[in-house]
């Protein structure tokens, strides 16, 4: 059975029906050393980029998944992302009707599968709320190839940075700003227009404007337009969208700290698990993430092969493990899958696991 993406996507409504309760944060992080993993002021770490050389003799190289430079944590100190590699997840789409799976593969609780699958579906509904009545859904097209057919822009990932939506390709700038821009003949046309407010390096950042039409004000949304990438956000309790958008943006310029560099713990899990179709990650919080509780930082990934099985990788740090938390992780993860590695020390866990193409888990 191929992983079409029809598949994968009720797969992550399915997931995270039986496991929402499992989305919640990380807990016990704290402003200093959150995993046990060294001196965060060791000079070895000091430059994550991509890109940078290895600073002493024997040192390696990070290498991150290219999504990395987008993020970074809110005003709370707080990180969660999930990222959907909505290109490579079209490679696995068919034309095969099949039936909505049943709940019998819910019941094996297995956070290696339920995480990117939670994530992938934040993903794609936090996307959907927020593109109606923007002028963006000329461009954004959720039900297919991420960029609407007839439209220039080509549109391949997605990103959810705490609240800032990402969609990320070769955009069409023009297109896109027109779309923003342009005020509907339709007198019953339900949506706001958005005004130029300043330039940001390449990057233009729109406002909405204020609805006069008697009916209220539309919420107050900022959007941001370069040739890469497009983000999206709204006003929050903590910060305007503009502001969301903006602190984004200037992470991914160097003008502000990235996760990576914030967090060592959750630089570490990052590139040991973020490379995947699916990814889900986090740290910062005060609410347990179930069974995985008193971890610092969390990175979980899963990739689709064509054949229809799939690999996943999964990461945290802890303050420490002691013998109860040691024996809940190998009972949970990785519990489906048909194969699996896992390793735990004091403070940290890695796990990799396959599902072959016939595992109900990926039903």
């Amino acid at each position: 059975m191929n992983p079409d993406r029809r598949r994968v996507l009720r797969l992550a409504g399915a997931t995270t029906a039986a496991s929402m309760a499992a989305l919640a944060g990380c807990t016990s992080a704290d402003d200093g050393d959150d995993g046990g993993n060294g001196d965060d002021d060791n000079d070895e770490n000091g430059d994550t980029d991509e890109e940078a050389e290895p600073e002493s003799e024997g040192s390696e190289s990070t290498t991150y998944p290219t999504y990395e430079r987008w993020l970074a944590s809110d005003a709370d100190g707080e990180l969660l992302f999930s990222y959907v590699d909505w290109a490579g997840l079209e490679t696995f789409e068919d034309d095969t009707d099949e039936p909505m799976p049943d709940d019998d593969h819910t019941d094996a609780e297995d956070p290696m599968i339920q995480l990117p699958m939670v994530g992938l579906f934040v993903a794609s509904i936090t996307a959907g709320f927020a593109i109606p009545g923007t002028g963006l859904d000329r461009i954004v097209d959720m039900e297919d190839d991420l960029a609407a057919a007839d439209a220039e822009t080509m549109l391949e990932e997605l990103l959810v940075v705490n609240e800032t939506v990402l969609f990320l390709g070769d955009v069409a700038t023009d297109e896109v700003a027109d779309a923003l821009t342009e005020t509907s003949d339709d007198p019953y046309a339900v949506g706001t227009t958005f005004r130029h407010v300043e330039d940001f390096g390449d990057f233009e950042l729109y406002e909405s404007e204020a609805d006069d039409d008697g009916f209220g004000d539309p919420s107050d949304q900022a959007v941001a337009v370069g040739a890469d990438a497009i983000l999206l956000a709204s006003d929050s309790e903590a910060a305007d969208g503009i502001d969301h958008v903006r602190s984004v943006l200037e992470t991914e310029a160097g003008d502000r700290e990235r996760a990576t560099d914030e967090r060592e713990a959750f630089d570490w899990t990052l590139e040991t698990a973020g490379e995947g179709h699916v990814a889900l990650g986090m740290y910062g919080g005060e609410e347990d993430l179930d069974d995985v509780e008193e971890a610092t930082a969390i990175v979980s990934s899963l990739a689709f092969d064509a054949d229809g099985s799939a690999e996943g990788d999964f990461a945290a740090t802890f303050e420490t493990i002691d013998d109860e938390t040691e024996t809940e992780l190998e009972a949970e993860l990785g519990a489906t899958a048909d194969d699996l590695t896992l390793e735990i020390e004091s403070d940290r866990v890695t796990a990799r696991g396959s599902w072959d193409a016939d595992n109900d888990a990926l039903d």
